[in-house]
């Protein structure tokens, strides 16, 4: 049996997205026969999500540990585990110093930059500018997969129903999704406007693992007009987007999969890095920017009303990037 190695973190100050992206990859691995395996570095975001998804194999390291400690307990992992390759996706810090990673696994990535790291077989960038920011470089790839088709969309959505999708002409069901921890707590700054102009749309509210203000939230909800449900840690997103009329979500995964689903969405920029994002979905008409870390009322209210901008149906294609994997190995 095949082996891949996953390595990504969780925590508020970077979201959950990194780890949840690799989580979902990694079912399209195991459909292929792949086993998975995780290190993520001790947070409690992470810790949930490990437990959440049931990912058996894993290691968990200190907080605090050096890159240089890091790279070496995991090429001690590979060995011992006979992994046959491994894929990063870390945000925080600069994946160039993570070149003692053996050769002996393919080495793979998932960057939001042009800076590819010279270790890597193969780089991955969903971002909406990936190609435009790799223009004139050259980099020294074997494989090279940029560009929104490759976003990795849970292989539970099922293309089938989506793109049978059918539209009511006046909205009754809002979905508020920021996702991951929501740091700076868009979610009730959402729901204190929909309480202050007495919006009465049927109301569902997601909250990610890591979002700390669930106390808070609840009593600005008290003051909603109509009726609401909220759950956290929600496990398969599919029938929260395919359930509502029009929704409100963060700039991160979140806005890959309503786009993904024909979802019509309002869109907030919860970081920088997501700005561009939300700017394009939003001169594509696949949805309407809101603004960063704050919205334009008038305008959230009319989109709430009249929701006018339907995402295209799509051609997703996250399996490639596991095509790769097994294309470079099988040179290996």
């Amino acid at each position: 049996m095949k082996k891949i190695l996953f390595r990504a973190d969780a925590k508020p100050s970077i979201g959950i997205g990194d780890l949840v992206s690799l989580i979902n990859l990694s079912k399209y691995f195991e459909r292929a026969g792949w086993q998975a395996h995780f290190i993520v570095r001790n947070s409690n975001a992470s810790t949930v999500l490990i437990e959440k998804n049931g990912l058996s194999n894993h290691l968990v390291l200190d907080k605090d540990i050096s890159i240089r400690e890091e790279v070496a307990l995991m090429n001690e992992y590979i060995a011992a585990n006979h992994i046959d390759a491994v894929m990063l996706e870390i945000t925080e810090r600069s994946l160039a110093d993570y070149s003692g990673i053996t050769e002996k696994a393919v080495r793979a990535c998932v960057i939001f930059d042009a800076a590819v790291p010279e270790w890597a077989d193969i780089a991955v960038n969903w971002d909406v500018d990936a190609d435009s920011a790799l223009a004139g470089k050259k980099c020294p790839l074997a494989k090279l997969l940029f560009g929104v088709q490759y976003v990795v969309i849970p292989a539970s959505f099922d293309f089938n129903e989506i793109n049978k999708r059918i539209y009511r002409k006046e909205p009754e069901t809002l979905l508020v999704a920021m996702g991951g921890a929501d740091e700076f707590d868009l979610t009730k700054k959402v729901i204190v406007s929909l309480c202050r102009n007495r919006v009465d749309l049927k109301l569902h509210v997601v909250v990610g693992s890591g979002y700390r203000y669930r106390s808070s939230l609840e009593d600005a909800l008290s003051d909603y007009p109509a009726e609401y449900t909220v759950k956290q840690n929600v496990s398969d997103m599919f029938a929260e987007y395919m359930n509502c009329d029009v929704a409100v979500g963060a700039g991160g995964l979140t806005s890959f999969e309503l786009i993904a689903t024909r979802t019509p969405s309002l869109l907030v920029a919860a970081y920088e890095h997501q700005k561009a994002r939300c700017v394009y979905f939003d001169k594509m008409r696949w949805a309407t920017y809101l603004g960063f870390r704050d919205f334009n009322e008038s305008v959230f209210l009319e989109k709430l009303e009249k929701p006018d901008r339907i995402p295209p149906k799509g051609t997703y294609r996250t399996d490639e990037i596991r095509k790769a994997v097994d294309e470079i190995l099988e040179r290996h």
